[in-house]
């Protein structure tokens, strides 16, 4: 992976300030969480908002697309890059 990829994978926060500023890659020493899209098991949507995430690494979701409304859980993942 090359720095442009990393760059192209951090998502769009719409954040105030117009364009998000970037930063230095991580070094390979640093911890790193991979962010993947969270999508609905049962439905594939991507609406699915956390509504419990007191019990950290495990944030609890419930899809928001009106003919679904699945609960489940995500589990996070640390891992040292190399």
């Amino acid at each position: 992976m090359n720095d442009n990829d990393y760059w192209d994978n951090i998502p769009d926060l719409d954040l105030p300030g117009g364009r998000r500023q970037k930063k230095r890659p991580p070094a390979a020493n640093e911890d790193v969480v991979i962010y993947t899209k969270v999508r609905c098991p049962k439905c594939g949507s991507d609406k699915c908002p956390v509504y419990d995430s007191s019990h950290l690494p495990i944030r609890y979701h419930k899809c928001s697309d009106p003919n679904c409304g699945y609960t489940f859980k995500s589990i996070e993942e640390n891992y040292k890059s190399s």
